[in-house]
């Protein structure tokens, strides 16, 4: 029976799609028929060569046959070794030139040349063999056709075929189930397969290693964990507890769902463990953040058989980057240049991700990546997309416009512009060196520009302040029906927060809650912060209370607030926090407490500090200054020294903190009488706790104790005494009118840089005083000062016009 006739000819539609890879040259010295091999040697030879993937040579051997000797039996040898080793597109030509020799296929070759329709995805030729083999008989009476059929079709993506071919199967064997189940997983039907795998085992289909694998997957895509539990079950009942192909796609599946107490007893469980084990377990500790057991694994696997493959290091330098542990980073890259991994791709851009991170972290530190760059260029010729996106992050963060500029020519050059990973990269690299407007011009000739590409660019505006061009483009990204994120939206909340757009932040929401991102904590903790800074405290309340204490960053919400010195942001979160059972760490208290003392908010101090006080923190030494800090700011003296006495261990800054808070409330002498205190306890003083006693002297007039201090600061504990101390005692002169003594003290202490000052301060002091005479001499000494210290013009000023006062002193010496 002949085949239709559009599979025939070679002008036939069949061959759209078809490319040959390598063409089929004449090779020399190929015998001719007087010296060529019987027969039966040339099909053992040929069939040796294809078994072996050695194509060339067999090719060589099929093309050397006599015409008349290739059979069916030759011609399926060299097609199945072109469907298993590649290129398999040849496979499908030389189904062409089989045809036209009038050689009928059988269902070997249906099955052969469906398989290599399958690598190649070619749908198209797939139907016409479909439609040939059916005119045959082969579909419904061959198994090995259907089930390249199915095979074939699920690869091909076109998944309702492969359902009718499959239930036009009249007994399926346990191939046609596992194909069926293969190609419902390998095109996102997990659900599917898993009803599959249900219907198979109620037909008491026996399942084989493989089958149990796809449904494994299958269950791992769904976060199906019951179901993963019975399939362990039924793998130890089949048998296949001991099959180290299963063992590994358990450690997987419990890596996927997030068990990793279940994953890590099937890997102490396994008896052999081989190079694919450790990599599985490292890469599902890697996938969920436990850094140290996947680098505890690594170490352990290296000590044992001291060798690991480019997927391990790959998997390790992720975990190294993401701890910050750069210099165990090096080491590991010392190691894959000893064994030869560092012109792998996987390799070098996992090492490229991670000296970029580090600069990142050290700045001036970008040249390391960029000499990784050029070495893996002169090794490989080439770069690669996740190399160049990565580079160009690098430049983003160091602001380097030429060399982005030039990995931009570099993309253009090599046709990588249609990737939208480097596309993104390159239009928020612009954006960052301050290119907004080449960032805009490349983001308008990118085609069809996705999600990543939407969002570089309304942060790239965000960035540079144009808040109402990202509120822009954010519309006309939904009006293309781009689907956001949770960073576009966290920077189009940034831009509603500088517009103050209530209405446009509580519409942004509603648009997260129709994507699914309406319970994203990134997102969710955006609109806290904007809501927050709206005035919306009850809608921020609602939000806080819909994640959990470890979804939501107290931390960084108040830090955001402090850099933006935020203070009443930051007291109407304390409530927010106190109202959901929030938890802060010490140092996001600090911040609390200054806007308290800022504030002067008693009231807020002292629901502060009785938060504090039951998360155990207020014992805390810095949590303790920082408390006598905003009390004396209140105004509340006794709660500050209530919080001095109840300190057990009461440091050199405690006193200092404490004598302050008595020096700003008008008790300068009980100021001095704990500095006596401290010194008695022998606590060491700080520079600021002698500036503060001394300044108390100069407010009581205490000038024989102030000298003591100042010598003691000098001459005892060795502290330089700085522009302050320096004023302070002169304060202490002036004030009890000893201003021969304080012009003594600025001629023969007070250091030149520090003069101006103190000649200004004596001058101001014996001008309320009513001193003429000391006034004049301060002015002489500031107007000779002011030639090489513009700091006294700029004192001298303070006084009286110091142009009038050159003019006159100048009149005067002619």
């Amino acid at each position: 029976m002949a085949l239709p006739p559009p599979l025939l000819p070679r002008s036939s539609c069949i061959c759209r799609g078809v490319t040959r890879a390598t063409p089929y040259k004449s090779v020399e010295n190929i015998p001719d028929a007087s010296t060529a091999p019987s027969a039966t040697a040339q099909h053992s030879l040929l069939r040796a060569h294809t078994r072996a993937g050695r194509m060339q040579p067999a090719r060589q051997v099929f093309e050397a046959m006599p015409p008349r000797d290739r059979s069916l039996v030759a011609w399926t040898a060299i097609m199945s070794g072109y469907a298993t080793h590649g290129p398999a597109s040849e496979a499908l030509l030389l189904l062409l030139r089989m045809m036209e020799r009038s050689l009928r296929p059988d269902g070997f070759v249906f099955s052969v040349v469906l398989r290599a329709c399958a690598a190649v995805g070619n749908l198209r030729f797939g139907r016409q063999v479909h439609c040939a083999a059916a005119k045959m008989g082969y579909v419904d009476s061959d198994l090995f056709v259907a089930n390249g059929l199915l095979t074939m079709y699920a690869s091909c993506q076109s998944l309702g075929c492969a359902e009718k071919v499959f239930d036009g199967i009249a007994a399926p064997d346990l191939v046609s189930w596992t194909s069926m189940l293969s190609g419902y997983t390998e095109n996102g039907c997990h659900t599917e397969a898993l009803m599959l795998f249900v219907e198979m085992i109620h037909a008491s289909i026996g399942c084989d290693a493989f089958t149990l694998s796809v449904a494994l997957r299958a269950a791992s895509s769904l976060a199906n964990r019951s179901l993963g539990h019975q399939l362990h079950c039924c793998i130890i009942k089949s048998g296949f507890s001991k099959s180290g192909f299963l063992e590994n796609c358990l450690i997987e599946f419990y890596g996927r769902s997030r068990e990793p107490q279940l994953m890590q007893k099937v890997f102490d469980d396994m008896h052999d463990k081989d190079l694919v084990s450790s990599n599985s377990i490292i890469q599902c500790y890697a996938d969920n953040m436990c850094d140290d057991q996947a680098l505890s694994h690594f170490r352990a696997m290296m000590f044992e058989c001291s060798e690991c493959d480019e997927f391990t290091l790959g998997s390790i330098l992720h975990v190294v980057t993401r701890r910050g542990a750069f210099g165990y980073g090096r080491e590991i890259h010392g190691y894959l240049i000893r064994a030869g991994l560092d012109s792998d791709k996987h390799v070098m851009s996992a090492l490229m991700d991670m000296y970029v991170n580090w600069a990142t972290l050290h700045k001036g530190q970008c040249m390391l990546p960029l000499r990784m760059l050029r070495y893996y260029l002169l090794v490989q010729g080439k770069l690669d997309h996740f190399i160049v996106a990565t580079s160009l992050r690098l430049c983003a963060f160091d602001q380097d416009l030429a060399t982005g500029r030039m990995l931009h020519a570099y993309v253009l050059k090599f046709n990588m512009n249609s990737d939208p990973f480097v596309t993104s990269s390159l239009v928020d690299m612009y954006a960052k060196c301050g290119s907004v407007d080449e960032s805009h011009v490349l983001f308008s000739r990118t085609k069809d520009p996705g999600t990543a590409a939407w969002t570089a660019v309304i942060s790239g505006n965000c960035l540079n302040g144009q808040f109402e061009r990202a509120m822009h483009l954010f519309r006309r990204m939904q009006l293309e029906h781009v689907q956001p994120n949770e960073f576009t939206y966290t920077s189009v909340l940034t831009a509603c927060v500088a517009l103050g757009d209530v209405v446009g932040g509580m519409e942004i929401q509603g648009n997260s809650i129709r994507t699914g991102y309406g319970t994203n904590a990134s997102v969710v903790q955006s609109l806290i912060s904007f809501y927050l800074r709206e005035g919306q405290f009850k809608q921020a309340l609602k939000l806080c209370l819909s994640l959990s204490n470890r979804e939501i960053s107290w931390e960084a919400l108040v830090k955001d607030f402090a850099q933006g010195d935020d203070h009443v942001g930051i007291l109407n979160l304390l409530c927010v926090i106190q109202r959901s059972g929030g938890v802060l760490d010490y140092p996001t208290s600090l911040h609390i407490l200054n806007s308290c003392g800022k504030l002067e908010l008693l009231r807020e101090g002292l629901q502060a500090h009785a938060y504090l006080t039951k998360r155990g923190l207020a014992s805390e030494p810095c949590i303790s200054n920082h408390l006598i800090d905003m009390y004396s700011n209140c105004g509340s003296l006794k709660n500050a020294l209530d919080a001095f006495r109840y300190m057990s261990d009461k440091s050199a800054s405690t006193w200092t903190s404490i004598i302050i808070a008595h020096l700003e409330n008008g008790c300068p002498e009980t100021a001095i009488d704990l500095f006596v205190q401290m010194l008695r306890r022998e606590k060491i003083p700080t520079s600021i706790a002698f500036l503060s006693v001394l300044k108390a002297c100069a407010e009581i007039g205490l000038v024989s104790e102030a000298f003591q201090f100042f010598v003691s600061m000098t001459e005892v504990y060795k502290i330089e005494p700085s522009e302050g101390h320096y004023s302070h005692m002169i304060e202490v002169l002036s004030h009890s009118g000893m201003f021969k003594e304080a012009e003594h003290f600025i001629d023969s202490v007070v250091p030149l840089e520090s003069s101006a000052s103190a000649w200004t301060l004596l001058c101001s002091a014996a001008k309320q005083n009513g001193n003429t005479k000391i006034v004049k001499l301060a002015m002489d000494k500031l107007a000779s000062l002011a030639p090489c210290d513009c700091r006294a013009n700029a004192s001298l000023g303070n006084v009286i016009p110091i142009t009038d006062y050159l003019i006159r002193r100048h009149q005067c010496n002619e």
